[in-house]
């Protein structure tokens, strides 16, 4: 998943850098400006924002924010959460409030629960025809089988699942993949995908799970549903 982090504190950038260690792929924003530039220059799945960003107040680029981005997770992070703090920018537009320092594997649980919530799945586990991608573990399987795939080659399928049988392009793949990076070739994702076609079809799913569509892009077609629903809200 990509993150855009307003790193304006060193208390946010230890939040990155644990969150990098956790799997995320990290951009660091230095202020207000600089975070609703790199938002609008490629997609982000959440934007993690610093209550303290030096050229705005927070609340008005939360609330600028959800107005642009009306699907992406907002995140307020700060090392005090008070009752007044939390209607102050959930009432603005933000999803929650993370208080840090906390254990980073429980805030990057947090942050995926987010994510796969807004894209319409309650479960960690997403199920795409014969292929199960768990979210929370980072983890692909037919059946009970994992299947082996490079980090990127996993951040890719994730993308798709989570975009719902949604057409992705190739240009918002390799933003996903390499935002504000030296970036290979695009053909480079062609490649990807024959590699993942070719370790779905030797773990044994004959299903045609990713689709391509010459001049439109890729999509994993919805096949099945998340594998459980939540109880209750």
């Amino acid at each position: 998943m990509r993150l855009l982090v307003t790193d304006t504190t060193w208390n946010i950038a230890g939040l990155a850098h644990a969150l990098r260690g956790e799997g995320f792929y990290i951009t660091e924003a230095g202020n207000a400006a600089e975070a609703l530039d790199f938002a609008e220059a490629g997609e982000q799945d959440a934007f993690l924002i610093d209550p303290d960003v030096p050229d705005m107040a927070a609340a008005a680029l939360v609330a600028q924010l959800r107005a642009q981005y009306p699907k992406t997770v907002i995140c307020v992070v700060s090392r005090r959460v008070t009752e007044a703090d939390r209607a102050h920018f959930l009432t603005r537009g933000a999803d929650a409030m993370i208080e840090w320092p906390a254990k980073a594997v429980e805030v990057a649980a947090q942050i995926r629960a987010y994510v796969r919530r807004a894209a319409g799945f309650a479960h960690p586990e997403i199920a795409i025809g014969p292929v199960t991608i768990d979210v929370a573990r980072m983890t692909v399987l037919n059946g009970d089988m994992p299947i082996h795939l490079t980090r990127l080659e996993y951040e890719l399928v994730e993308m798709l699942a989570l975009r719902n049988g949604t057409m992705v392009t190739r240009e918002q793949l390799m933003l996903q993949l390499y935002a504000w990076q030296d970036e290979p070739d695009p053909k480079i994702i062609d490649v990807y995908i024959c590699r993942i076609r070719a370790k779905l079809a030797a773990a044994g799913v004959a299903q045609e799970v990713i689709q391509t569509s010459f001049g439109q892009g890729v999509r994993m077609p919805v096949l099945g549903r998340a594998v459980l629903e939540e109880v209750a809200a």
